[in-house]
């Protein structure tokens, strides 16, 4: 059994293909790989609930979690709504030491992981798109966030889906605005990022219900609210 990076996993893979047991059967390999996990959020969703859970699964763990949410596609006629109270929530959310009950948000694993963070933010800061980092002021946190790996909540906003090629370990969460009439296309560009792990249907309508089922490709079951 093996949970990391899919292009580990597939490495690991191709090593064990030729081992073979006695009666010739191939060594079994159960891996929980990463993903590009998605949650779609239309215009019937209750805002407050659709915040509370964006938080959980984006922030908690630090993001560090192979089923954490990596993108959050919101329907044009709710997304800047939505987006001012995600935002206004993230700027109570406390970074610090995860030993604290009051701490939200832990160090991610090592300096290698939070420069690989910082490096995807800065390029995409550098392509204009925009990036919004949050958390609640405190001086006790304030001087532990100058010794340890921490990164805070990072919200940036997309073009589309598919600008994002490969997933950001970490409390990174990407957003995509998306057209009613164009909610099968979300559902293909979903598809064609090639894994995913998880992915998340906030509505009331089942027609939004439905198409998620087609995510083929999320490994988890569809929750509609």
């Amino acid at each position: 059994m093996f949970t990391g990076s899919t292009e580990v996993a597939t490495l690991l893979q191709r090593n064990i293909a030729s081992r073979l047991d006695a009666q010739g059967r191939p060594t079994p390999l159960i891996a929980e790989t990463g993903g590009m996990n998605a949650m779609i959020v239309d215009s019937s969703a209750l805002t407050e609930q659709v915040v509370v859970d964006v938080l959980a699964s984006a922030f908690d763990s630090a993001g560090q979690r192979c089923s954490a949410l990596r993108v959050l596609c919101l329907q044009e006629e709710i997304a800047d709504h939505t987006l001012t109270m995600l935002r206004g929530a993230m700027g109570e959310c406390r970074m610090g030491n995860p030993g604290r009950l009051t701490t939200d948000i832990g160090p991610v694993i090592d300096a290698e992981a939070k420069e690989n963070i910082e490096r995807h933010i800065q390029t995409l800061r550098a392509k204009g798109r925009n990036v919004f980092q949050a958390v609640r002021e405190n001086s006790d946190d304030a001087r532990e966030w100058q010794s340890g790996t921490f990164v805070p909540p990072t919200l940036i906003e997309l073009d589309s889906f598919d600008e994002l090629k490969k997933e950001v370990f970490g409390p990174v969460l990407h957003v995509v605005r998306y057209n009613r009439n164009a909610l099968d296309r979300l559902v293909e560009q979903i598809n064609a990022s090639g894994y995913g792990l998880t992915l998340g249907v906030h509505t009331r309508i089942d027609e939004t219900h439905c198409p998620g089922h087609r995510q083929r490709k999320s490994r988890q079951p569809v929750r509609q609210p």
